[in-house]
């Protein structure tokens, strides 16, 4: 679909299209939620273990690890819009099939390839966010994460506990399978492209080679790493809370799911709220800020007896993750390189740390009680920060 009147009208009003944008981002947000919630559901019918889940969780992760910074390179030449619309089909018919794995080897490869998919689709949202940030302004750096953290961590897991004990799987995931296809038809209407790339090489050695370039630039590595650390500590947190909830005296894996809907509920807030309160913050007082909520909310987490405890601590682990990208965010809008491209690099720092956080927690979680591994995570987490300190100092600061 080319750029017809309609499109032009939506990108040339700042406020058309952060209304648009962020009710594609809200549905798309939905949907990730809405499957999250129902795989572990789905999961756990089917006999898997804690280990297992974890797996399944991870492989999403390692399929987006595998193409999400050539996604960069390729919307880039080929713009967001279309390949936003063709990225969305193989989710679709991956969720149309799930309901009938018997097995949880059946549901990780269909994660898996689903994963494939998802970096063009997320690289394209960020790419086209960033690059209209500028016109919709710095203080709502929060709402295209917001919107989306709304359907992942509130609409989603909510409407998963609706329809799946009135729903049988097969019609659950037909429900979110639909959701892709609406996205599909959304985006192009309310997605912008970019000018297309000068360079049209799509060669392992070109991407690597460019890649290196763009991770010189002092803003976009430390955001790189900070959203790394970041996303790693979420996904130990969303993998294995419900499990958690369910171990715990008196409580349920829905109750696992009202603890998702308290961090969604206190990320939603913050990022649509922060915005404005953090654009004068320093980065490093940011980032240190999220490091000392991060670590309140892990030793919350794996001392926790109840409820009140696990919301306790998934509310201040939230606070932390809401800040430190609220903050690299508003610095990488600045970057001048091709938002695409840096769009790509970040979210692979974002997946890898998934990616690592979901597989960590299934391993440890094989020799330990499963909430104990929120504890084990705290080295981790301070090792990561220790050795950020030690990259940077000396080095001449950026403003920020």
């Amino acid at each position: 679909m080319g750029d017809g009147p309609t499109t032009a009208k939506l990108a040339s009003s700042p406020w058309l299209f952060l209304t648009g944008f962020s009710s594609l981002a809200l549905l798309s947000g939905v949907s990730i939620g809405l499957a999250k919630v129902v795989t572990q559901f789905f999961a756990l019918s089917i006999g898997a273990q804690p280990f297992e889940i974890g797996l399944i969780m991870a492989m999403e992760s390692i399929g987006m690890v595998l193409v999400t910074v050539p996604a960069g390179f390729i919307i880039a030449r080929f713009g967001a819009r279309r390949v936003y619309a063709i990225a969305s089909t193989g989710p679709l018919i991956a969720n149309l099939f799930i309901p009938f794995a018997s097995s949880w080897v059946g549901l990780a490869i269909a994660r898996l390839s689903i994963g494939l998919c998802i970096p063009f689709r997320i690289v394209s949202m960020n790419s086209t966010f960033l690059a209209q940030l500028h016109r919709i302004g710095l203080g709502k750096a929060g709402w295209y994460r917001g919107a989306l953290t709304a359907g992942m961590a509130l609409v989603g897991p909510a409407l998963a506990t609706l329809l799946v004990p009135h729903l049988s799987y097969p019609w659950v995931f037909a429900i979110i399978a639909g959701l892709f296809g609406i996205m599909a038809i959304g985006s192009l209407f309310f997605f912008t492209d970019e000018a297309p790339a000068t360079d049209k090489s799509l060669s392992a050695k070109h991407i690597l080679s460019e890649a290196r370039s763009l991770l010189k630039h002092r803003d976009v590595s430390e955001s790189c790493l900070i959203e790394f650390i970041s996303s790693a500590t979420g996904s130990l947190f969303a993998s294995f809370i419900i499990v958690v909830a369910s171990h715990l005296n008196g409580l349920s894996k829905e109750d696992g799911v009202h603890v998702m809907l308290c961090h969604g509920a206190m990320t939603v807030l913050a990022l649509f709220l922060g915005g404005r309160l953090t654009q004068g913050l320093n980065k490093w007082a940011a980032y240190s800020a999220g490091l000392l909520l991060a670590t309140a909310a892990l030793i919350t987490l794996g001392t926790a007896q109840g409820f009140v405890q696990l919301a306790l601590g998934a509310v201040l682990l939230s606070a932390g993750s809401a800040l430190v990208h609220l903050v690299n965010m508003r610095l990488l809008s600045h970057h001048p390189g091709e938002k695409s491209k840096i769009s790509g690099l970040y979210n692979l720092s974002s997946m890898t740390g998934s990616t690592l956080g979901a597989l960590s927690g299934g391993f440890v979680s094989k020799a330990v009680a499963v909430q104990a591994i929120y504890l084990l995570w705290l080295p981790v987490l301070w090792l990561a920060a220790a050795l950020l300190f030690f990259l940077v100092k000396g080095a001449p600061h950026d403003p920020a």
